[in-house]
């Protein structure tokens, strides 16, 4: 029972700042909008998909964070990663720990796009057709679990990291996952390739094939550059973003049911494939 109401408190609480989040973006986004006119509809959607993220998120992931932290203490290299307790040591060591982050990031990111499994899960993330800081949470509620896996479980496994404890400064690098989401006409010019901006986020969430597969790097576009991935924009690209489908996912059940029925088709072909298979098979 504890349990259950800690998770809810601690959605609350959590839903409450980033509604505040929200209403800064929206009204710095409202001055210069990469895409005007975006529908109320799709902001409100991804305002009770916040909700239900946040609250999925805070029920599923503290036990499996509890299950992979005897792995790590037990098996973990604990290659250590520190830097002084001034603040340029504290900005060193945000900085690391989100350059380690992106790594795992970008190629997680990757498998996301290119694996089918994954993928009918990430797409509600890439159904967006009004692209804005309410983006940022619109994440299927599996994701964060499987995030425990795929991110910070070989992350804690690897290095040793000292936690940043000057809060604003590391408040105000997770304020860039919302950044990176926003419908705002921002060009960082020579800095493009250096940091992820909403420029450059919004062509990998264009619904236009020259941009398919593109900048999947959160914080760092130097992944992209380097694994062959990263799409300059031009100084006016603002594409339309969305899946290249069309596929409308914005309903609360639809979205959270997708990934299910997806997989659901992937198995039936599976067996379907290989029972034609062992007909053929003399």
């Amino acid at each position: 029972m504890q349990y259950v109401q800690d998770a809810l408190l601690t959605s609350w609480s959590q839903f409450q700042l980033i509604c505040v989040v929200y209403i800064v973006g929206l009204a710095i986004e409202s001055l210069r909008p990469a895409q005007a006119g975006q529908p109320l509809k799709h902001i409100g959607f991804n305002l009770l998909y916040t909700a239900v993220f946040l609250l999925a998120t805070n029920f599923l992931v503290p036990p499996l964070q509890s299950l992979t932290k005897p792995w790590i203490d037990r098996w973990g290299l604990a290659v250590p990663i520190a830097f002084p307790d001034n603040f340029a040591g504290q900005v060193g060591q945000t900085l690391a720990f989100l350059f380690i982050m992106d790594f795992f990031y970008y190629w997680f990111h990757r498998a996301q796009h290119a694996l089918p499994a994954l993928w009918a899960q990430h797409k509600i993330h890439h159904s967006e057709f009004s692209l804005n800081i309410t983006t940022g949470n619109r994440h299927h509620w599996l994701e964060e679990p499987l995030r425990v896996f795929a991110l910070w479980l070989p992350i804690g496994f690897i290095f040793q990291q000292k936690p940043v404890t000057i809060a604003w400064l590391w408040s105000a690098f997770l304020l860039w996952g919302y950044f990176i989401h926003m419908n705002l006409r921002l060009p960082l010019g020579p800095l493009t390739p250096v940091f992820g901006g909403p420029q450059l986020h919004r062509i990998h969430h264009s619904n236009l094939p020259e941009h398919r597969d593109r900048n999947f790097a959160a914080f760092f576009p130097i992944f992209d550059v380097m694994f062959g991935t990263y799409c300059k924009p031009g100084r006016d690209t603002y594409p339309t973003t969305g899946l290249a489908d069309g596929e409308d996912l914005n309903g609360l059940v639809r979205a959270s049911i997708a990934p299910f029925k997806e997989w659901k088709r992937q198995i039936g072909e599976l067996f379907a494939s290989r029972g034609a298979a062992r007909r053929i098979t003399p």
